[in-house]
């Protein structure tokens, strides 16, 4: 794995949300001063064949890019735009019945209103 890609996979993996490209070069600038910003994004395409990371669409029509290939949904905060992981129970076999058996992937997309926006809102 090349430094660029390795840099690259790292921020992805120790991010505490789902940044957008840009958001993955400014934090592996910090890491490689020199990495441009197609070089991110050719690393995020080749991350995304070799299926070490997945991409999402966020609410914002912004390309997110998850840490984790496996299966799961995620909750969207309408309020401050948040996305968070939650691993659905029981979808799996739900999946493979529908599919009649094995399936690569899946979406599921939870739009919600997050504790921090519906305490906001209620004004508590």
């Amino acid at each position: 794995m090349t430094k660029q890609k390795a840099a690259v996979l790292e921020v992805i993996r120790s991010a505490r949300c789902h940044y957008t490209a840009e958001e993955i070069h400014r934090e592996a600038k910090k890491i490689l001063p020199g990495i441009s910003l197609a070089t991110v994004y050719n690393n995020i395409h080749a991350l995304e064949r070799e299926m070490l990371i997945r991409k999402i669409t966020g609410e914002d029509l912004s390309d997110r890019y998850d840490s984790s290939p496996i299966p799961h949904g995620h909750l969207y905060c309408k309020g401050c735009g948040a996305i968070a992981d939650f691993q659905p129970m029981g979808i799996d076999q739900t999946l493979r019945d529908a599919a009649g058996g094995e399936y690569d992937s899946y979406e599921l997309k939870v739009r919600y209103l997050c504790k921090r926006c519906r305490e906001a809102h209620l004004g508590t």
